[in-house]
């Protein structure tokens, strides 16, 4: 895939979040972490060529 410029979104928990990549499913209280980063990942995202596919569908942490 890397070759046609295909390239997977997969966020780490604790990074943060981003509207234009990532896509919110829920939010959770997380205490620790900051608000609006990344607390699981549900499912892949994609780019190609700079313009994005799909987004990944993440879970993110609610703010205190």
């Amino acid at each position: 895939l890397e070759r046609n410029k295909v390239i997977e979104i997969a966020p780490a928990q604790g990074a943060k979040f981003d509207p234009h990549l990532h896509q919110a499913i829920s939010m959770v209280p997380a205490p620790g972490q900051e608000p609006n980063t990344v607390v699981g990942l549900l499912q892949k995202g994609y780019t190609i060529a700079d313009r994005v596919l799909r987004p990944a569908l993440v879970t993110v942490s609610a703010p205190n």
